[in-house]
């Protein structure tokens, strides 16, 4: 087993659930939440099914990831997370996992959820 931490920042309280977005970068997730809140989490990905997809298109403001039928079509296919090229508002790249299942959102254990005051 093979933890590995990752963050998701929210503007309003946490609330897990499918198709939410996390970082392995803490800066990222803080700057998301502004003042709201940055949840760390652990998982183990190399229990779930993993997929890589297209990334972020910066010109359409889009990830085929954005999209629930996406997402759904997805956990369909027995994909748990799905992983791709992300950047937030100032351009700065990321990698974003985001869980897609049932069985991903199962796995997940919260460490904290720390708010934000900037």
């Amino acid at each position: 087993m093979a933890v590995t931490t990752l963050y998701h920042g929210a503007h309003t309280a946490y609330t897990l659930h499918e198709g939410q977005c996390y970082t392995r970068d803490r800066e990222v997730a803080e700057w998301f939440a502004r003042r709201g809140v940055v949840a760390t989490i652990e998982i183990d990905l190399d229990a779930l099914v993993v997929e890589e997809c297209p990334g972020y298109d910066h010109d359409q403001n889009y990830a085929p990831a954005d999209d629930p039928e996406y997402r759904r079509a997805a956990a369909e296919r027995g994909v748990d997370v799905l992983v791709y090229d992300d950047e937030d508002e100032l351009g700065r790249m990321t990698t974003c996992y985001r869980l897609v299942s049932e069985r991903a959102l199962a796995a997940v254990r919260v460490v904290e959820v720390e708010e934000m005051a900037w």
